[in-house]
């Protein structure tokens, strides 16, 4: 009775919460900010030097995958809507929804998922994996060249400025190795870095770096937002034109905060004394 309860209660709270996005956005926000001001001073008066390092490191981490979730996260808003208005999405003599192109990145999860799980042992024999810190700066790479591949596919639209369903269909692929490159990851390098009496705790500080992430993906997609004279609907030459100067500024932003991250990798990676890892 005790758990029906509490789940007909957390519905109607998750509920509430829906209606009120400013709300929980400011929510959010406070959160984050005492989420890493309490592990920076956890990390640095209560862990020995190693556990420290290991902490930050995971903080620095989690703050990158904000990066990389805020705009992996346009698929639902600006880049269905992106989808709709400027994609040519005849196909065999049939229109396809622009819904319906959010299964694409699900079918590159089952593909690729088993050939990341071979790759990374298959790179480890030989001396050649990623660390975690170069894995976390690939996938914000990858997540920005998927962006310039819409770019890039705008500059072919046709004349009726709508452009070729191959370009959607790269920059989905692209942003689904950035996330198996991250994604599964992350969820490793939590358990591995965080200090053992604080692991759920750090579980939940990643899951609401994804939340705080969702609520920045609403608001780059909301610079996007594209509309004509008297709130009517824009021309499709208009929002192409504002879809691709805004991609192309995320493209650039995410492909060298990745860059940085890379240059970074081999710094970071001694923060992680994986000599000492179990």
């Amino acid at each position: 009775h005790l758990i029906y309860g509490g789940g007909l209660i957390a519905v109607a709270i998750a509920w509430q919460l829906i209606q009120q996005r400013a709300f929980v956005g400011t929510l959010l926000q406070i959160t984050a900010v005492v989420s890493v001001a309490g592990i920076v001073l956890f990390s640095v008066l209560r862990c020995p030097p190693i556990e420290r390092d290991r902490m930050l490191l995971l903080l620095i981490l989690t703050v990158i995958s904000v990066v990389f979730w805020a705009l992996f996260e346009q698929a639902g808003t600006s880049l269905n809507l992106f989808t709709d208005r400027n994609v040519d999405r005849e196909m065999f003599g049939t229109t396809i929804a622009a819904s319906q192109f959010q299964s694409v990145n699900p079918a590159f999860i089952i593909l690729l998922a088993p050939l990341f799980a071979r790759l990374w042992p298959w790179l480890a024999a030989r001396g050649w994996e990623p660390s975690t810190p170069a894995k976390f700066g690939l996938a914000v790479v990858q997540v920005g060249f998927g962006f310039l591949a819409l770019v890039y596919g705008a500059t072919r639209a046709n004349d009726a400025h709508l452009v070729g369903v191959i370009w959607l269909v790269l920059a989905y692929f692209l942003h689904t190795t950035g996330e198996l490159c991250l994604s599964p990851v992350g969820l490793s390098a939590v358990s591995r870095l965080s200090v053992p009496r604080v692991v759920g705790l750090m579980m939940g500080v990643w899951f609401l770096a994804s939340a705080f992430a969702q609520n920045v993906a609403g608001v780059i997609a909301a610079l996007m937002s594209v509309q004509g004279e008297g709130g009517a609907s824009a021309d499709a030459g208009q929002a192409l034109a504002t879809y691709v100067g805004t991609f192309n500024q995320i493209a650039w932003g995410a492909i060298g905060i990745g860059a940085l991250v890379l240059l970074a990798a081999p710094l970071l990676r001694r923060l992680m004394h994986a000599d000492r890892l179990a």
